[in-house]
């Protein structure tokens, strides 16, 4: 599976295209993860990204999740309702379909970040405020978590 690290400040044309670096298009294997993306609604109002494989995994994954659960139902309806397969053209655009720019509040410059297994749309401002609360809580929160064994110590 790709992994994806790093930031890229883009911008968005009056189609809603959007050039997804080839820094990032590289690290997804064709053959193995197929082409394109799947543009899903992210936490926090930004959109997400993701191989076809890893959706695939993804939806086999909620698909096993007992049907009886209210919050599994909902959350199964809001996330792939609200979800897109979207190609690159041959210039590496996608197409950022509207309902996906209105739900992440998305204007002309947007940040495009790596997070492990996605990618992030951040509209740019939007961005900036994450970012800097962020980074005043970074050092306190890898404290916590390292601590507490929820994540590996780096």
């Amino acid at each position: 599976m790709a992994i994806f690290t790093g930031k890229h400040l883009h911008t968005i044309d009056d189609k809603n295209r959007l050039a997804i670096p080839s820094s990032i298009r590289k690290c997804i294997d064709e053959e193995s993860e197929g082409s394109g993306f799947f543009v899903t609604p992210g936490l926090d109002k930004c959109l997400a990204l993701y191989s076809p494989l890893h959706f695939k995994e993804i939806s086999e994954k909620y698909h096993a999740q007992v049907s009886t659960n209210r919050k599994a139902r909902n959350f199964q309806r809001h996330f792939f309702s609200n979800s897109k397969k979207v190609d690159c053209d041959k210039q590496g655009r996608i197409i950022i379909p509207p309902m996906h720019m209105n739900y992440a509040g998305l204007n002309k410059d947007v940040i495009i970040v790596g997070v492990m297994d996605k990618i992030e749309i951040w509209d740019s401002k939007c961005w900036d405020e994450v970012e800097a609360e962020n980074s005043e809580s970074f050092e306190q929160d890898a404290e916590d978590l390292f601590c507490l064994g929820s994540l590996p110590s780096l």
